[in-house]
């Protein structure tokens, strides 16, 4: 898991098992374990999930610490004014995920 907080604002990245079509089955040749980011907000000294804004990305999960921090600081950086405004970000998030893409570059 990699971890970046930014005073009240944390985003996480983790493999939780998810793989293209549900859950990664290691059997299929063509599938592979992908990652997964969690937006956060510190609420009365008490990190709380944003409404929806946990998404799997089409990133395959290699523990590369780098590429993970580099994911986290994107997220970070197009989330972080609307999560501390208290503004929606679900439509943002759906698209973080699929710029998964442009993260393995």
């Amino acid at each position: 898991m990699y971890v970046l907080t930014d005073d009240d604002v944390r985003v996480e990245i983790e493999c939780i098992g998810e793989g293209w079509s549900g859950d990664y089955d290691s059997d299929d040749p063509d599938d592979a374990p992908l990652l997964r980011f969690t937006v956060l907000h510190l609420v009365d000294e008490t990190w709380q999930a944003v409404d929806d804004a946990s998404y799997c990305t089409g990133v395959s999960d290699t523990e590369d610490q780098e590429r993970e921090a580099r994911m986290a600081r994107i997220i970070m950086r197009e989330v972080a004014d609307a999560v501390r405004g208290n503004m929606s970000i679900k439509r943002l998030c759906e698209e973080l995920s699929w710029a998964g893409v442009r993260w393995e570059v």
